[in-house]
């Protein structure tokens, strides 16, 4: 984080973020509205934003089911039908309803001034929602309150080769080993690749991922939304001195064999220094999820390599979302030690990455839901 790039002309990621002019910004008390997709790499940053900016002085958040610009509204689902999305089809058609709401707010600048009212102030889109559920909520503050932390257990049997996502941690000491193996194309279009190709619809084909190891939840006896941010805790160790983890949340139908992408998040394992959220200052601040308790300097002087093959603890939190679960379908994680077409990796050759499960290392992703029956 602290490092200075020849291609950022020698000044380093916070030196021309934004985010690190958070507390001028504040004090400008300039409204705004912040707009951002899910399918984005907006969604964190537009949250963080609102939450340590902006918040209070009349501006209001919008998050939607939208990719990279708000080409495309994500069919995240059974059936993963991605259409183009209404912000788009107004350079065709010359007429959105979002983009009107976007005028509307900034022509209301001009004839009251700015309300300190959090009313409604946020409004998200829930992504696969039963009818039971609305897709449209509109709230105060983030996150919704009406959220809950639950937490599943990342289990094994002896052999190691059956894995499951429990209520309860095992009381046995199991491993589980994936490889970072580079090379393996990737089928379909990610979120990542439609931020460049703003014009291909966003399709996962994850069974394609035969190099990712998974770990299914039960089938759902109920309808479980996920709406922020999730993170892992969990304990690892590698055949050398670093390791890159990928998680992918996913949902998986036991009776059709389908699978669709939820979110994903990676990690580095020499950034694993975490602090508490009350530890957290300055700068910093404004890059702090509201909803994770711990986090990350990415500087480095916290940097630290792995011992080889001694299991370390390691929290990392992944992309927030707002995504149903619906009756019948199962949580999956899928892991990886490579993603050589999304991410840069510095793999050593034939790195085997080890986690581990047991009554003295817990590993576990924690999950902001609410349960619907």
């Amino acid at each position: 984080r602290d490092d200075r790039p020849e291609a950022l002309a020698g000044v380093t990621i916070d030196e021309c973020s934004p985010f690190s002019r958070y507390k001028e910004i504040k004090e400008s008390k300039i409204p705004f509205y912040v707009v951002g997709g899910w399918l984005d790499g907006s969604a964190r940053s537009s949250i963080n934003m609102f939450t340590h900016a902006v918040k209070g002085n009349g501006s209001r958040l919008l998050i939607g089911p939208w990719t990279h610009g708000g080409v495309q509204h994500a069919g995240l689902g059974p059936k993963q039908n991605s259409e183009y999305s209404s912000f788009h089809k107004v350079m065709k058609i010359g007429r959105s309803k979002l983009v009107a709401e976007v005028v509307k707010f900034f022509l209301s600048l001009g004839n009251d001034p700015p309300s300190s009212s959090e009313d409604a102030a946020i409004t998200y889109f829930t992504m696969n929602a039963p009818e039971m559920i609305p897709n449209w909520r509109h709230i105060h503050s983030w996150p919704p309150d009406y959220l809950q932390d639950s937490v599943l257990y990342i289990n094994a049997d002896q052999s190691g080769l059956r894995h499951s996502l429990d209520g309860d941690s095992a009381d046995t000491r199991a491993a589980i080993e994936f490889e970072a193996v580079k090379g393996r194309p990737r089928k379909g279009n990610s979120r990542f690749h439609t931020m460049i190709f703003v014009g291909d619809l966003l399709k996962y084909k994850l069974k394609k991922h035969k190099d990712h190891v998974l770990v299914d939840s039960k089938p759902l006896d109920c309808h479980l939304e996920i709406t922020g941010t999730p993170y892992l805790d969990i304990w690892i160790s590698s055949s050398d001195a670093d390791a890159d983890i990928i998680v992918y949340l996913e949902n998986f139908d036991p009776m059709t064999g389908s699978v669709n992408y939820v979110t994903e998040g990676v990690f580095r394992a020499r950034h694993r220094k975490a602090y508490d959220t009350s530890d957290c200052s300055g700068h910093y601040k404004a890059s702090q999820s509201p909803d994770v308790p711990f986090w990350h300097t990415f500087d480095e002087k916290d940097a630290e390599p792995l011992t080889p093959k001694k299991p370390t603890r390691i929290m990392f939190e992944m992309m927030p979302t707002s995504y149903c679960f619906q009756k019948g379908s199962c949580l999956r994680l899928a892991l990886s030690g490579c993603d050589d077409a999304h991410y840069l990796h510095k793999a050593e050759d034939n790195r085997v990455i080890t986690l581990v499960s047991s009554p003295e290392h817990k590993s576990c992703i924690h999950l902001p839901n609410k349960v619907y029956r």
